[in-house]
């Protein structure tokens, strides 16, 4: 089981994006946002949500030139969420 929350950003042949200076955000219901930085692997763990995650969060992904790439809705009880796109 993993501890905290990740979430990968692959393409749609499951290949992972380079995603160096990448942002990861996700956002409650209640307007709490959460950010984290991707490696560039494609890989952005949030150190602040433990696993199994409790609420669901909506989840935007921002590139380098701080353009949004994908919005996904993430549901409650995940370790991780694979963002195809």
């Amino acid at each position: 089981m993993l501890n905290n929350f990740i979430v990968l950003a692959v393409n749609n042949n499951n290949v992972p994006y380079e995603t160096q200076g990448w942002t990861a955000t996700l956002t409650r219901s209640s307007g709490t946002v959460i950010t984290a930085q991707f490696d560039e692997f494609g890989v952005a763990q949030f150190n602040t949500i433990s696993t199994l995650t409790t609420v669901s969060y909506t989840l935007r992904i921002i590139d380098a030139d701080n353009v949004q790439r994908t919005q996904k809705f993430v549901p409650s009880n995940r370790e991780f969420f694979v963002a195809r796109f």
